[in-house]
């Protein structure tokens, strides 16, 4: 099996939202045991069927966002601030490998489920800490989301921002939170790794901020180098090139190109647009009259591309070797030709109909992974604590006294 390479690594997931969640979906999507923890009552936002603010009102049969970072779990509802929900914690991390939470300090120290509580009575269990800006300075105790600490905070709104009229909001959900979720599922793994040859456990920290300064790092570092707010982002008349722009086609769709403005990819693009003359211009002759008449060239290029629909264009680019895309929406990314073939986005079968998830991005063996449906909230309560040994009056009176569900 390509996917196995975490076949018997056991995980207890005690957290809601995305961050810690998507960790654990990516654990169990490299083949560990997944148990998530939810609270009796409140419940997880996630698991919210209504969505997302600005989707359309209407019931699609599944909260997208609870299968998303949910999928391939077991669940149980379980009351971890009463004594007996703690002792049942414990109880499933007698034999688990990895501890997974986000819940604030102040919470962690009430339930006695902190780093010494648990590493105290389980040496080898690996702690994996998702929090907003970190587990040190004074607002490590405070909570954080993805769009103000990683999106916010970071600097990447403001770079977004530079070349629009107004504040760019974060592109879409749980972005900063499925990224951050990657880098504290890898440190996990490197985490488990160590403990095969130590025999010890740890603690592994990632928070939004983290994250977010790493995918933002050569901004961050060029800043501080050349002692200016942030690199700056130029609106696309002023790009340095034509060949690192983006163009609108007659139909109102948009091709962005990323490429060094070399002779042969402007003669490229030249013979494209059925205009070859255009590489012996002596505007755009060599690199240096290029860049000299960057703004002159933008101009040609938006008319040539304002003349045909994106399909065309499709057909023209075809022989170019300079990377260009199309400015795709959502619902195309989904259905892109690459992304289909390599299994990035998957039909998974739930309980009542089929629906696609997005895969996790590392493969193995050259194979997607296999991805499963997310569990309904609490519906493997029983079996794990049968599992625990606890009989069926136990368990009924533990659902009596509100500690499970």
């Amino acid at each position: 099996m390509a996917y196995d390479m975490l076949a018997g690594v056991k995980v207890v997931e005690l957290a809601m939202y995305a961050f810690a969640p998507s960790a654990a979906a990516v654990l169990a999507d490299w083949g560990a045991e997944v148990v998530k923890i939810m609270p009796p009552a409140g419940g997880d936002p996630m698991a919210n069927p209504k969505g997302i603010a600005g989707l359309p009102d209407k019931d699609v049969g599944i909260s997208f966002m609870w299968e998303q970072l949910n999928r391939g779990k077991r669940c149980i509802v379980l009351d971890v601030a009463k004594p007996e929900g703690r002792d049942i914690l414990f109880r499933m991390l007698e034999d688990a490998d990895v501890f997974i939470t986000h819940l604030l300090p102040k919470a962690r120290a009430k339930m006695g489920i902190d780093v010494d509580d648990l590493l105290t009575a389980f040496p080898r269990l690996i702690y994996g800490r998702a929090t907003g800006h970190g587990p040190k300075g004074p607002e490590a105790p405070l909570g954080g989301f993805d769009h103000t600490d990683f999106w916010a905070r970071s600097g990447m709104a403001h770079a977004a921002s530079l070349a629009s009229d107004e504040f760019v909001p974060q592109p879409g959900p749980a972005l900063g939170d499925s990224t951050s979720g990657m880098f504290l599922a890898g440190g996990i793994a490197a985490a488990l790794f160590r403990r095969e040859r130590t025999g010890k456990g740890g603690v592994v920290d990632v928070s939004l901020l983290s994250s977010a300064t790493w995918a933002f790092g050569p901004g961050i570092v060029a800043s501080k180098l050349f002692d200016v707010d942030t690199i700056p982002r130029l609106r696309h008349a002023d790009q340095p090139a034509a060949t690192v722009a983006a163009y609108r086609t007659r139909d109102g769709r948009e091709i962005y190109f990323a490429g060094v403005p070399s002779d042969k990819v402007f003669a490229e693009l030249a013979a494209a647009f059925g205009a070859p003359e255009l590489a012996s211009d002596p505007r755009f002759a060599d690199l240096a009259s290029r860049k000299t008449n960057a703004r002159a060239s933008i101009e040609i290029f938006d008319a040539m591309f304002a003349r045909h629909d994106l399909a065309e264009w499709k057909e023209k680019l075809k022989g170019v070797s300079i990377p260009w895309a199309v400015i795709q929406t959502a619902r195309e990314a989904g259905d892109d030709v690459q992304t289909t073939a390599n299994g990035y986005v998957m039909d998974v079968e739930g309980q009542a109909s089929r629906y696609a998830l997005v895969a996790s991005p590392a493969q193995f063996d050259g194979t997607a992974p296999s991805v499963k449906r997310a569990p309904t909230i609490g519906e493997h309560s029983d079996a794990v604590l049968r599992e625990l040994g606890l009989n069926d009056a136990r368990i009924a009176a533990l659902r009596e006294g509100g500690v499970i569900a």
